[in-house]
């Protein structure tokens, strides 16, 4: 190779029209694309998280409303279905409270208080007559946030319960037949 043409090829690669290296630095508008489509990523994310925990937040609030509702209405449940004799509603009538003698011959009462600062809510209340008990212990608060509460009798051994309650802007309601399991023993035996 000639010197010349070595001279010739370096200044045609100083030259303003010559090839371009390859660069290896980013540029500004590069950078700031970059982030900005980093920021949309990380705020719909963000985004997904929230609505998730507030999902997680509503679902977990309905659910402590209905298990503690449910612990109260088995209670209930449990206790008629274990009286002798429905003493009020009669049969063919509905009222909002349920009267009735359990096992031991003790008047239980299933009746409603308006709640407090509610309007149109109530309170579920039991009242045992047994004069064993303290006067504080006789009254028993089963539910709030009741909305409609009624007991009919369907016959002498059975109490239709219907229940609605509510939470926020959900309600939820219930329908249920009972029958005294016990109705049998207070018959006399001859």
């Amino acid at each position: 190779m000639s010197r010349g043409t070595l001279s010739n090829r370096a200044a045609s690669t100083t030259s303003p029209g010559a090839a371009r290296r390859p660069r290896s630095a980013v540029s500004l508008v590069e950078v700031l694309i970059g982030v900005g489509l980093f920021s949309v990523l990380v705020c719909g994310v963000v985004w997904v998280l929230g609505y998730g925990s507030r999902s997680t937040a509503r679902v977990s609030a309905q659910m402590s409303l209905q298990q503690a509702s449910r612990k109260a209405l088995v209670k209930m449940l449990r206790e008629l279905r274990e009286g002798m004799e429905v003493v009020s509603p009669l049969p063919g009538s509905t009222l909002s409270y349920a009267l009735f003698r359990d096992k031991v011959s003790l008047v239980r009462w299933f009746y409603q208080v308006p709640q407090k600062n509610s309007r149109g809510l109530f309170e579920l209340w039991r009242y045992v007559n047994d004069s064993r008990l303290p006067d504080g212990q006789r009254h028993e608060l089963l539910l709030q946030n009741v909305k409609r509460l009624t007991f009919s009798c369907r016959s002498e051994g059975a109490l239709q319960v219907n229940l609605t309650l509510t939470e926020e802007d959900r309600e939820y309601s219930m329908l249920t037949t009972v029958r005294l399991q016990n109705i049998a023993s207070s018959e006399e035996l001859w």
